[in-house]
């Protein structure tokens, strides 16, 4: 189990456990439940890089315990 830290750059940063196996669409639902936004207005991403792909693990994209990725909403605006 990791705990992975979510921050809207807003000065709202969430804790979400979560396992590295997990695709990273599961985490955008967890994420979503605690923000109360809906799964496919988020995007999460590290900074300075290009948003997660759904259907990868959080391996893939070498996030483990303590880290930090960035939310950002996309309203289709």
């Amino acid at each position: 189990m990791i705990t992975v830290t979510v921050n809207d750059r807003l000065g709202t940063k969430a804790q979400i456990p979560c396992m590295p196996s997990d695709p990273v669409k599961l985490l955008k639902a967890m994420v979503a439940a605690q923000i109360g936004r809906p799964v496919h207005e988020i995007m999460l991403k590290r900074q300075g890089q290009r948003p997660f792909h759904d259907s990868l693990s959080l391996a893939d994209y070498e996030i483990s315990d303590g880290v930090q990725i960035d939310l950002e909403l996309n309203t289709g605006d």
